[in-house]
């Protein structure tokens, strides 16, 4: 090589280091799985997705009590929540905990009454919580877990009632986010989530997963449905609509297997025991279900005050697709409180 050539093949080499160092400094450059990009944008730590503005990241999330009946259908503002819990409370029936950090929703409900594991889900992610109410023992339950505790009685407009023709009040309670956030700061300064669920590529071998099954119980069955992308929900045969209108649109389904029992303490006015969480510490069965693979893993828990941690089987970090998260508590075999779950390409 000619000392002419060889000056080339230096310049062409320091301009594709430069090239490659504007890339990676800018955020611009492919991503390399696992390696943080320096001078990416923030992003939103429930969802994965860049905030509407940067100040969104420094604000408390909230989380919101949600029924789960048809009589109330349909329900407003989980299509607008990063992420949803739905736990099997009592008589078989489902509701849902909606946390809202980056996003916001002014009307989400109808809001119904806390339950025992609440504070047990929302720890770290938020400690404020907007409810209807609740009976001595779940009180006190929020009261030892810190829970800034919005209800109706202490949330001034940030809950109205919305009457509908043919409900009874208990269904027509509603909650603003902004205004329970605002109620919340007040009392606490919650720091932000504490909790984040990581986005990346799916991981290799990741199989198809078109739609899955969800059983609760008898009396409340859930299906997904791949179509563009994202999953659609129905419940016990029907289409789970919004008032937004349409059916709702979940980008990341996951299902928590948890060992459940029945509560020696608590039962609704039917006389069904309330269901609680035997295993909130320790680990678990975690299937992940996004566009249209599905990951199976694990789930992990230190301490009640710790996050929740996913792995896939293969030990590594289980990682989300950016947008919603609807988190299913599922009952294990283990436990006194059966349930199931099956999916299909």
């Amino acid at each position: 090589m000619t000392p002419r050539v060889q000056l080339a093949a230096a310049g062409l080499g320091i301009i594709a280091l430069a090239a490659a160092a504007f890339f990676l400094l800018s955020g611009r450059g492919p991503a390399i799985p696992g390696v943080p990009v320096i001078g990416a944008p923030p992003t939103c730590p429930l969802s994965g997705e860049e905030p509407r503005v940067e100040a969104l990241l420094d604000r408390p999330a909230v989380a919101i009590k949600v029924e789960n009946a048809a009589v109330a259908y349909p329900l407003s503002g989980l299509e607008k929540a990063e992420v949803v819990y739905e736990e099997l409370v009592e008589g078989g029936v489902t509701r849902f905990m909606a946390i809202y950090h980056c996003s916001d929703s002014n009307k989400v409900g109808p809001v119904r009454s806390a339950r025992e594991i609440d504070p047990t889900i929302m720890t770290p992610t938020t400690r404020i919580l907007g409810f209807s109410g609740a009976n001595e023992p779940v009180l006190k339950a929020l009261d030892e877990a810190e829970i800034v505790q919005v209800t109706e009685t202490a949330a001034g407009d940030a809950m109205r009632r919305v009457p509908r023709a043919g409900l009874t009040s208990e269904h027509t309670l509603y909650a603003s986010t902004p205004k329970i956030r605002k109620v919340g700061q007040k009392k606490f300064e919650d720091p932000p989530p504490g909790e984040s669920y990581e986005s990346g590529e799916l991981p290799n071998g990741a199989k198809k997963a078109g739609s899955l099954e969800i059983t609760f119980s008898s009396a409340t069955t859930i299906d997904y449905e791949l179509k563009g992308g994202r999953y659609l929900r129905s419940q016990n045969g029907a289409a789970f609509a919004t008032e937004s209108g349409g059916q709702l649109a979940v980008d990341n389904v996951l299902i928590e297997e948890h060992e459940l029992a029945l509560s020696k303490k608590i039962v609704d006015v039917a006389g069904n025991p309330s269901v609680v969480i035997a295993d909130q510490t320790g680990s678990g069965r975690a299937v992940l279900f996004r566009d249209g693979r599905v990951v199976v893993g694990r789930w992990s828990r230190e301490s009640v005050e710790a996050p929740v941690t996913f792995e896939t089987k293969q030990g590594d970090k289980m990682l989300f697709a950016q947008g919603s998260i609807w988190i299913h508590l599922v009952p294990s075999n283990k436990g006194e409180v059966k349930g199931s779950f099956d999916y299909a390409k």
